[in-house]
């Protein structure tokens, strides 16, 4: 279940079609997405079929999971370090701090691969993903495919009217 928009606090209309679209156009462009390994795991506990999500994501070649190497332990490392010497090793984020360090590692990971925009709509991740220096999408920010858009109000008592 996706996290409602903040600023709403209503769930994100269209959010499966919202996300199917893009991976189509990251697909298209060619581009990779990035899935840090601690993201597969909760992934995988999401998903109907375990078993079809691993294959699908292990065939596909838009999706490269990336996990926490040695790379990754000694950029989260200096984070940390920056964050203490600053005076606050949590970097302002009111959590606990096995939450924290799963946070950062998470960003972390996708910063090391490559990743330019990191796509969560989890607030920690979001801050420390803003500290590496990658741009930060939420779900409520992707856009509405056009089919989607073009539809008329919806009548409750007829349903979904068909795109325009």
């Amino acid at each position: 279940m996706p996290t409602p928009n903040p600023d709403t606090g209503k769930p994100i209309d269209y959010c499966q079609q919202r996300i199917e679209a893009l991976i189509d156009m990251h697909s298209k462009r060619g581009d990779v997405v990035l899935i840090p390994t601690p993201c597969f795991s909760e992934l995988l506990t999401a998903v109907p079929d375990m078993g079809k999500a691993i294959v699908e994501i292990n065939q596909s070649i838009a999706f490269s999971l990336a996990s926490f190497d040695a790379r990754c332990a000694i950029d989260l490392a200096d984070e940390v370090r920056k964050a203490i010497k600053k005076g606050d090793k949590k970097s302002g984020v009111r959590a606990g701090w096995q939450e924290i360090k799963f946070d950062r590692q998470i960003a972390v990971i996708a910063k090391v691969g490559g990743a330019e925009v990191f796509y969560t709509d989890d607030r920690n991740q979001s801050q420390f993903a803003t500290q590496l220096g990658m741009t930060v999408k939420h779900t409520w920010d992707l856009d509405l495919p056009p089919e989607y858009a073009q539809m008329e109000l919806i009548d409750d008592t007829k349903g979904p009217k068909k795109p325009v």
